[in-house]
């Protein structure tokens, strides 16, 4: 999602310790954000994942393949791990080629306003046009309602995520314990 506060942080690093702590991979954690959220929340010593840093920074309009030196990185890291996951910065609109160009599957998480809904439909487009540029399905995308709050009607009603004619993801309610998580340094599982 280009908007910050999104919750992929969360996503991502929850993600990838789900899929570590099943064995489904061998999987890596990047964290990509200048913010450093998932190296943070790896400082405790608790994920099951291995956190590394790799800051994708966003792409001059005249740069001929944006992000390239980062793509090389996240090739080189792909050939000792069956699988990757990216905590993405927000805003990175000429960046996304790249991301895109690494990735098999997109996961984006949106909150439940107007202001999320601009800010993913935005980036949808974008993900689709690199689609076409690679003649492909891939990236494909799912879209995850996220902090959906059961006791509102609008949070609830998961009609608005439709529009981005992708595939949605069961929706992530807000709990308390996700909330905790960064503090403790644990993940959800």
């Amino acid at each position: 999602n280009l908007k910050g506060g999104a919750g992929k942080s969360t996503l991502a690093v929850n993600l990838a310790c789900e899929f570590q702590a099943r064995g489904a991979a061998d999987c890596l954690l990047v964290d990509a954000d200048r913010q450093g959220t998932a190296v943070a929340w790896a400082a405790k010593g608790k994920l099951p994942v291995r956190v590394v840093a790799a800051v994708l920074s966003e792409a001059k309009p005249d740069e001929r393949y944006p992000g390239m030196m980062w793509v090389t990185q996240m090739r080189a890291r792909a050939e000792s791990h069956s699988m990757i996951v990216v905590d993405m910065p927000p805003g990175l609109v000429l960046s996304l080629a790249a991301v895109a160009a690494v990735s098999d599957v997109v996961v984006v998480p949106v909150n439940p306003s107007g202001l999320d809904f601009h800010a993913t439909e935005r980036f949808i487009q974008l993900l689709q046009k690199s689609r076409e540029v690679r003649h492909s399905t891939r990236p494909q995308c799912i879209i995850v309602p996220n902090r959906i709050d059961s006791r509102t009607r609008y949070s609830r009603d998961l009609r608005g995520y439709r529009q981005f004619q992708e595939p949605i993801a069961e929706p992530i309610y807000m709990r308390e314990a996700l909330a905790r998580c960064f503090d403790t340094g644990d993940w959800i599982g």
